[in-house]
């Protein structure tokens, strides 16, 4: 069916986005109970990856230099579904400082070929949509960033980036985009050739978690 779909449907990303982030607005206003956003968020997390690595690994088109979750936000949201699933909240300042910079930029702007598979633009908006989902539920329950989540999230992502710089250097993979431009259509085309892209990303990332921090320092019931 995928396969099928993958051949005839134009996959337009502004118009899935602009779908998703109005079913997101609905789930924020609608859906009081906690619980209820965390059993859906559950859900899709165990949907996407299920769909996207079965997919790949059953059609062969699995390819460890790029569909593996060493980009930051597949990492991210595979730790959510792990923190979810094992009730750990260790790992929610991070998650959401990541992810609500992250999701953003999912929804507007692809790094994926023109020629990529279907599934794996499902995969594209399902993990930035999780990531935004989250976001919302922890904004909902409440959950305030330190100074101290805030640096130690900094700290984190720099050992997942050099591994990322590592693993790419090993392997021949684009993981972080720290080897070339990322194709698709997104914000490094603001940008000169290497490494003058990686450099404007990077200023970008912290830009968005200065501002999420910001957001969520002041995060606290009156």
């Amino acid at each position: 069916m995928i396969s099928f779909l993958n051949n005839y449907f134009n996959y337009n990303h502004f118009f899935i986005s602009g779908i998703l982030t109005v079913y997101l607005i609905y789930l924020y206003f609608n859906i009081k109970n906690i619980d209820k956003m965390i059993s859906i968020i559950k859900v899709l997390l165990i949907f996407n990856f299920v769909t996207f690595y079965g997919y790949l690994l059953y059609f062969g088109d699995f390819n460890y230099r790029v569909h593996l979750p060493l980009h930051l936000c597949y990492i991210t949201e595979l730790f959510l579904f792990l923190s979810l699933i094992f009730k750990i909240k260790m790992l929610y300042p991070w998650i959401v400082l990541n992810g609500l910079g992250g999701g953003v930029t999912g929804f507007t702007n692809s790094n994926l070929p023109p020629d990529s598979l279907l599934i794996e633009n499902i995969h594209l908006h399902l993990s930035h949509f999780n990531l935004l989902l989250f976001t919302l539920i922890a904004f909902k329950m409440r959950l305030v960033i330190t100074k101290s989540h805030f640096l130690k999230s900094i700290l984190l992502n720099l050992f997942i980036f050099s591994f990322a710089v590592w693993f790419n250097i090993e392997y021949g993979s684009n993981y972080w985009f720290t080897m070339s431009r990322p194709p698709g259509t997104n914000l490094a085309l603001l940008f000169s050739d290497w490494p003058y892209y990686l450099y404007g990303l990077i200023i970008i990332g912290i830009i968005s978690y200065c501002l999420t921090f910001k957001i969520f320092s002041s995060n606290i019931s009156k």
